[in-house]
Parts: C-alpha cells; sequence; structure tokens
C-alpha cells in the first residue's frame, strides 16, 4: 500500500473518531440535564463503595407485635472501625442491650461491615438498629434516596438514627432547614420519628430552638455529669463514652445509656 493510501486512511479514521466523540458527547450532555437535581452537588469526602451483598437468609423478621429481644439498659454504636466483632461475646457479657451499626453515609458510603453486623447481633440476642451519617453539603434528595436503600425497614429492631456531627461549611441556618426536610422525609418513609444523634456543643450552635424537639435525641457527652442542652431538651439516650471496653470487640467502643426515665420499649421499632 502506498504512503498516500495510507494517509488518506489515517485521516478519514480520525474524521470518523472525532464524529463519534461529539455525538458521544452531546449525549452525555442530554442525559446530564435530564438529572433531577434540585441543588448544587458538592463533592463528598468519602470514597463511593458497592452496595452489601444481601445475604440469602436472614434472621432478621419484620413483625408489628415484636417486642424487645432483651432489657438490658446498655449499649454500644459500632462501624467498620472495630473491625470483625465476635457477638457471641458481647451477648455473654451482659453489657450490651442494643447495638446501632453504621450503615450508610452522604449519597454513596455504604459500611462493608453493616450487614455482618445487623444479622450476627441479633442471632445472639441483642436488639439492632442502624444509623445514616448525615452530610449537608451534598443533594439531599440523593442522600434521602441512598438512606433508604440500604436501611431496610423489615430488618431493623430499633428506629433508625441519624448521626449529625458536622455541618460541612453550611451555615447555621441552611444547615438547620436542610436536616428538618430531611428528617421529615425519614420519618415519612419509616413511619416514626428517626432519632437524632449529636453532641452537646453541636447541638447547642445548631439545632437548639430550630425545631428539633419532635425527634427523640441521643446525645453524645463523654464527662461524668449527664449532659445539659440549652433549650432543656430531654434526650432519651446518652453517650457518654468513646472507649469503652467490651468483650468480643477489639479496643474501643462508644457505650450508651437510656436517660430521663426511658427504656428500650421507646427505641423498638416499628
Amino acid at each position: 500500500m502506498s504512503f498516500s493510501s495510507i494517509r488518506i486512511l489515517t485521516l478519514a479514521g480520525l474524521l470518523l473518531l472525532s464524529a463519534a466523540s461529539a455525538m458521544g458527547g452531546n449525549n452525555a450532555k442530554k442525559n446530564k440535564d435530564k438529572l433531577p437535581i434540585k441543588e448544587p452537588l458538592t463533592p463528598d469526602p468519602y470514597p463511593a463503595m458497592q452496595l452489601d451483598q444481601p445475604l440469602r437468609e436472614s434472621p432478621l423478621t419484620n413483625s408489628s407485635t415484636r417486642g424487645p429481644i432483651n432489657n438490658l439498659p446498655g449499649g454500644i454504636d459500632v462501624s467498620h472501625y472495630q473491625g470483625t466483632i465476635n457477638w457471641a461475646s458481647v451477648a455473654a457479657s451482659g453489657k450490651v442491650g442494643y447495638a446501632y451499626v453504621k450503615a450508610s453515609e452522604s449519597v454513596s458510603f455504604v459500611d462493608d461491615y453493616y450487614q455482618y453486623n445487623m444479622v450476627q447481633g441479633r442471632k445472639h440476642g441483642i436488639n439492632m438498629g442502624s444509623y445514616h451519617f448525615y452530610r449537608a453539603h451534598v443533594d439531599q434528595d440523593a442522600q434521602f434516596r441512598h438512606m433508604i436503600s440500604v436501611i431496610d425497614p423489615a430488618k431493623q429492631d430499633l428506629v433508625p438514627v441519624i448521626d449529625v456531627e458536622s455541618a460541612n461549611g453550611v451555615s447555621v441556618e441552611t444547615f438547620a432547614s436542610r436536616l428538618r426536610r430531611f428528617l421529615k422525609r425519614v420519618e415519612d418513609y419509616y413511619g416514626k420519628p428517626p432519632i437524632l444523634y449529636t453532641y452537646v456543643n453541636f447541638y447547642n450552635k445548631y439545632l437548639a430552638y430550630r425545631g428539633f424537639e419532635h425527634y427523640p435525641l441521643f446525645i453524645a457527652f463523654y464527662q461524668d455529669n449527664a449532659p445539659r442542652v440549652d433549650d432543656g431538651n430531654r434526650y432519651i439516650m446518652w453517650q457518654y463514652t468513646s472507649k469503652g471496653r467490651i468483650s468480643g470487640i477489639n479496643g474501643d467502643v462508644d457505650r450508651s445509656k437510656f436517660m430521663n426515665g426511658h427504656t428500650i420499649y421507646d427505641i423498638i421499632y416499628p
């Protein structure tokens, strides 16, 4: 084949590739324009992870009449940071009546120990619930859809918790407005007001006197004296240490207990 023929074929090929690329770009733009985003997306600092594969058989069942598995007043919350937990040892310790397990965060993150913890915890007689780590700076609709895709109402012993610890650079009023809307959607979906978890200083700055009294409060405060919040909201649970020790868990674990006359019956789901 002559050099001129090769040159002509090469130019033709480049023109075809350029046309295909332009067509693909136009299609991508059209598809992007169809996305139902109602506010600007801000990049999330956490990596996207694929959803855990659902187990074929789960001991968790949905029952509107189910009561608590046990009445021990102490609880823990765990995530992938605790690694593989020996739930048989946790149950045998006699110190844990309930456990909240990290399920999801923001718009894409799923804790890779979530399914294991939920199934194994209840298998060994512990009341199990899920929590979503809330981010105020990402698309709220996408965040809600992500949460409900992970936390299955049919597999909860306890009312879901929304973990709120950072404003992510959002102003106080915008933060409160977005969170109220998010909590209302969660309540409508699960049929009960979600429990709101945060720590004292954050609550006083972002949540006190801003219309969150409707939601049961789970407060973190790592001092000897019981916590107080500015608006006098009566919290139902107090996370009193982040350095607890429980048989079956390597390292530290958050521990909590019921307060102000509340019991496990106040957080049983549904």
